[in-house]
């Protein structure tokens, strides 16, 4: 009997990722063992195979562990608070600062995010096409993207620090680079779903953090101007909510009703208590342009279920105002917005002061790593980037960019606030619907934010604001396959088909 021996052959694609994990352990175990370095020796064969295997999989592993870890360290830190594991991670940190690639200014995410890039590339190289699927808004985000890399390169060739341009436009170039590369990955609705799951769990996991240290570390005693959460963690739980309750409405995915169910209130308790005056107006304004968005029967919804929590919070403020108990100390740090004399306010009044000055003496714009015009001579409040990154990020932009730039720039905001409240009108699918109402009221919060804090230059929050910024393509793809071109439809198809 003739026996047949079977041969095992490799694809291409399983020697290729073989072949560079083990370049990657062989490069890890020759580079040293300081610093950050063993996290990323162990990380990266896993980040490299899960990335292979479904890329989308490898964006949500990153996505999660963006949101868990803090980017700085947090000055307003309120003292007794224990450090844990993932505040030492040191993906934002310079590969440089624990390598020995000497003169690289890219860090973990960054490479993380070209490693993505390229993973999707190649696998669609040797499957023979590469589909590009649409950005969101192509010619806004075309504009605005060429209006930040204009200012970025003009402001260094102008005379100007490459190191501040950089820390200046990195978070920016998350936003604006996530909302190309996310229609790239997401391919099915299941996908939109890991991607919210991953934020919604999360976030629960912060705010349940942020809890433990406001009880068990301190005992529920905290100076007004300290906080137990990074400043963009509250701001960012702000869009959460209102998805929790348009799913409940659309009676949508009931696992993430149910993660969402444990996570919300344990963010809105992390919200009310770590004294972020801006988060407490964000979710104020957000339910303004939440009901605004909604249709007629959402609405009531919203109302029926909203009022009642509006009264027991006008019942809360009533009964706790002036109260020098932990339940009155957020009600005094949100009147703070009104004292005339509380120096936070008054650095920031002179502050957009300068930044005004700036604008009147430069209209076309400073570009990036020029620090701004100095009119009034502002306090050190031990910022390195003080001179170049203020407060108010939003004037930041016109004074960096321009007016013709800052027009670009906000205009793509407003295109994709408009898109996707036209979007939530038209898809059926009720997750997708919801989440397309939820990317309007997001770009709305965190502007509103940036007006008054440190926002736009955060990566944390821009990079949350492109993934969410980025599912827009795959919500028109999934949820519009077949949009009749009606009367009616006509003018709406062309947005659908990705006129900007």
């Amino acid at each position: 009997m003739r026996s047949a021996v079977r041969t095992a052959s490799v694809r291409p694609d399983e020697a290729l990722l073989i072949g560079v994990t083990g370049l990657v352990l062989v490069a890890g175990l020759t580079i040293g063992s300081e610093g950050g370095l063993p996290y990323l020796v162990v990380a990266l064969p896993i980040v490299l195979g899960i990335s292979w295997w479904r890329p989308l999989y490898g964006y949500a592993l990153l996505l999660g562990l963006v949101l868990l870890t803090e980017e700085f360290e947090i000055g307003t830190l309120a003292s007794g608070i224990k450090p844990w594991l993932l505040q030492s991670l040191p993906i934002f940190r310079n590969l440089q600062d624990y390598t020995a690639l000497g003169g690289v200014y890219a860090n973990a995410v960054e490479a993380w995010i070209a490693l993505l890039v390229a993973i999707w590339a190649v696998k669609g190289l040797l499957r023979g096409r590469l589909p590009l699927a649409p950005v969101p808004c192509p010619a806004a985000w075309l504009a605005a993207l060429a209006t930040i890399g204009t200012a970025f390169v003009l402001g260094v060739t102008s005379g100007g620090d490459f190191k501040p341009a950089l820390w200046e436009v990195r978070a920016l170039g998350y936003l604006l680079g996530l909302a190309w590369l996310v229609p790239q990955l997401v391919q099915r609705r299941q996908d939109v779903v890991v991607l919210v799951g991953v934020i919604t769990v999360a976030f629960g996991a912060k705010a349940l953090q942020g809890l433990y240290r406001y009880v068990v570390d301190l005992g529920m005693q905290i100076d007004l101007r300290e906080t137990f959460m990074a400043h963009e963690d509250p701001v960012m739980f702000v869009p959460l909510f209102f998805l929790f309750l348009g799913l409940h409405h659309y009676k949508a995915e009931p696992l993430l009703r149910r993660l969402l169910l444990a996570a919300t209130p344990l963010m809105f308790l992390a919200l009310v208590f770590t004294q972020r005056r801006i988060a407490y107006i964000g979710l104020g304004l957000s339910a303004i342009v939440f009901m605004i968005e909604l249709t007629r029967p959402a609405r009531r919804t919203f109302v029926r279920l909203g009022l009642p929590l509006a009264l027991v919070g006008a019942a809360y403020v009533a009964v706790f105002a002036g109260s020098a108990s932990p339940l009155g100390r957020p009600i005094e740090r949100f009147m703070q917005l009104f004292d005339a004399t509380n120096t936070s306010n008054l650095y920031r009044v002179l502050e957009q002061e300068n930044l005004r000055y700036t604008i009147q003496r430069s209209p076309w714009g400073i570009g990036f790593g020029h620090p701004y015009e100095m009119l009034r001579t502002l306090p050190d409040i031990g910022f390195a980037l003080q001179e170049y990154i203020p407060h108010n990020e939003v004037l930041w932009v016109w004074v960096k960019t321009g007016t013709l730039g800052f027009i670009l720039v906000m205009y793509f905001f407003c295109r994709l606030v408009a898109e996707g409240v036209w979007t939530y009108r038209y898809v059926s699918d009720p997750l997708l619907r919801v989440l397309a109402a939820i990317v309007p009221l997001a770009i709305v919060n965190q502007l509103i934010a940036s007006y008054y804090e440190l926002q736009l230059t955060y990566s944390r929050n821009m990079i949350f604001l492109g993934t969410l910024i980025g599912l827009l393509g795959p919500i028109r793809a999934l949820g519009l396959p077949t949009l009749e071109r009606t009367e009616h439809g006509r003018r709406r198809w062309r947005l659908l088909r990705g006129v900007g």
